[in-house]
């Protein structure tokens, strides 16, 4: 089986090693300490905060074997940041959000391989193929383009949901009521397409309902949400001229 030694304690790490657990002979390296390290391992998996990468790939340099390959897991670093630490190098980035205590299904996660030769490419894809159907090519431009996505997409949506939460609790009202909601959009952008899919009153160009919601808004005294309902209805205008 193929020895994966994975540095790093956080989300993308424990997912990893679960799973790669019935695939492969894995380990779970401390990224401070390096003590489990095995010196002898096929694949090292750094998975640590974008900027601790060049940190513990200079731990890493003299330790692995010169047919070892060493990766790490990030969207944003730059294939580089591994430059001289040992013969082989690649990046080995899974698309998702993780969670510790969240099951995922991990055949379903996209996985984005780049590897400094294409034997290293070919081994990585090799590994992923092992947890993933869906493994692709991404040199270090286009990983960064999927992580700007990706913050579009995930973190400033789920940010949304945060105010829209917080705006609900204040009026008495539950976030949980809106679940159904997400649910249909979130079918309908997958079917459709999230432009043809666009709904509410900005697509509509109804300037009535924009301009009472915006009423509404600053009578509240939220001019955080006020801005945000603004420049969003902006952006869904300009994407959707008027007819």
């Amino acid at each position: 089986m193929t020895k994966i030694d994975i540095i790093g304690r956080g989300n993308v790490a424990s997912h990893l090693k679960k799973a790669f657990a019935s695939k492969s002979d894995v380990n779970i390296v401390n990224p401070h300490t390096l003590s489990d390290l095995r010196e002898d391992s096929d694949l090292y998996l750094i998975s640590v905060k974008d900027d601790a990468i060049p940190i513990v790939a200079k731990k890493l340099k003299a330790r692995v074997c010169k047919d070892s390959i060493v990766a790490h897991t990030s969207g944003t670093t730059p294939l580089s940041a591994l430059n001289g630490v040992c013969r082989n190098t690649g990046v080995f980035y899974p698309l998702q959000t993780f969670s510790k205590d969240v099951e995922l299904k991990y055949s379903e996660i996209p996985i984005f391989i780049e590897g400094n030769s294409k034997r290293v490419e070919k081994l990585l894809k090799d590994s992923a193929s092992l947890i993933s159907k869906r493994v692709s090519m991404a040199d270090s431009g286009k990983r960064r383009d999927l992580h700007i996505a990706s913050v579009f997409c995930c973190n400033f949506t789920n940010h949304l949901w945060t105010l829209a939460d917080e705006y609900l609790t204040k009026h008495g009202l539950d976030f949980k009521t809106l679940l159904p909601l997400i649910m249909e959009t979130t079918r309908k952008a997958s079917v459709s397409g999230p432009a043809s899919s666009q709904t509410g009153p900005a697509v509509r160009h109804d300037q009535g309902i924009l301009d009472a919601h915006c009423r509404r808004l600053e009578e509240e005294m939220e001019p955080e949400l006020q801005d945000i309902y603004s420049l969003l209805s902006l952006s869904i205008m300009s994407h959707h001229p008027k007819k």
